[in-house]
């Protein structure tokens, strides 16, 4: 199945306004914005009409015509997605009742050419079965019963250890994140040698799916929209260190699924955080690229202290990532910039090839 079920087809959208504003009208909170979804204009690529979440008389809330048919609102900065705007229409409580509307109203002619649709599926990128795969709560237990002074080396306290989990397996000599995908499950457990640099991993898991860290954000008792993004299990308990909520794409791509996972978390607004080297710049631009594509979901980057009166060099910086700066005691000193403001910095320092590096595949 492609990236979005969407893309495979062309909707009209003037006609899905139409209708969204009937289910809109029928529904008693309508009483406090009359107008939401009229006056409905074509703009060519663009389609316009009055916002569901102010009251207007002169439209300034629009929508792509096209996929991936995201709108926003000129007049408040409300905006999303298509299923966030069905679910704010009809009344949806979450995305996957915003995608069965979307389907059963749009994507199907009528029921006798309607195929059986495995919406969960959809949403989790197939049911594959390296995906179904989870480990014991037991396996876990075991190594977390134990610990080794590396870990405390790398500025943890006790506390963010066990929020983690992070354990050590003395067979390998290894110290151990359980990796959990965000409803949980123990996908495998990553293994970080203490004696040598590298990693024992086991072969043909699939991780596309994980965005490390997730699970525990969704457990916070109050409902987190922003997130830190970084690129290794350390890099997210360090953030967590310095009360930064945040999850790692484990290693230096980022996926469609893993967007995926951040939408289905509602999460509404991303801080790239990866490694401060020309391979975490080339990262933040695919990264921006995808995201921006796949969701609307906003992009912001960190910027490392040493980044903040100009980008020169971005080889052998002084703060590697997240981690060192926890370290150094410096997270509180890094500044977080829109992501059109940190490619202009690029751009003027000419270090990288910014049009190269979008057009080149991961």
């Amino acid at each position: 199945m492609e990236n979005s079920l969407l893309s495979s087809y062309q909707l009209e959208i003037e006609e899905v306004l139409d209708d969204l504003r009937a289910y809109w009208l029928e529904r008693d909170i309508s009483r406090y914005n009359i107008t939401a979804f009229s006056k409905v204009t074509n703009k060519g690529a663009n389609i316009m009409f009055c916002c569901p979440s102010h009251e207007e008389n002169n439209p300034s809330c629009g929508i792509e015509r096209n996929y991936p048919y995201r709108w926003n609102c000129f007049g408040c900065g409300a905006g999303g997605s298509l299923v966030d705007l069905v679910k704010i229409a009809v009344g949806l409580t979450n995305e996957l009742l915003g995608m069965q509307f979307i389907i059963k109203n749009y994507l199907v002619v009528s029921s006798s050419e309607r195929k059986p649709i495995d919406i969960e599926s959809i949403l989790d990128g197939g049911n594959k079965k390296d995906r179904v795969r989870s480990l014991s709560e037991e396996v876990v237990l075991r190594y977390t019963k134990k610990r080794h002074s590396y870990i405390y080396g790398r500025g943890f306290s006790e506390h963010t250890i066990r929020k983690y989990e992070v354990g050590y397996d003395e067979a390998t000599q290894a110290i151990t994140f359980p990796v959990r995908t965000s409803n949980g499950l123990v996908r495998f457990i990553k293994k970080r040698f203490v004696s040598h640099k590298g990693f024992l991993n086991e072969k043909g898991i699939d991780k596309k799916d994980i965005v490390y860290g997730l699970y525990y954000i969704l457990q916070a008792p109050n409902h987190i929209t922003e997130i830190y993004l970084n690129e290794s299990e350390t890099d997210t308990m360090a953030c967590y260190e310095g009360r930064l909520p945040a999850g790692a794409i484990l290693g230096r791509i980022l996926f469609i699924d893993q967007i995926r996972e951040l939408m289905r978390a509602g999460i509404k607004t991303v801080n790239l955080f990866f490694d401060n080297d020309k391979a975490g710049v080339e990262c933040s631009i695919k990264a921006y690229e995808l995201i921006s594509t796949h969701s609307a979901i906003r992009v912001n980057v960190v910027l490392y202290p040493n980044q903040q009166y100009g980008i020169t060099d971005i080889e052998e910086q002084k703060y590697k990532d997240s981690n060192d700066l926890l370290k150094l005691n410096m997270l509180g000193s890094i500044k977080v910039i829109p992501y059109h403001e940190y490619e202009s910095m690029i751009r003027i320092a000419g270090i990288l090839d910014i049009e190269e590096i979008k057009t080149t595949k991961n």
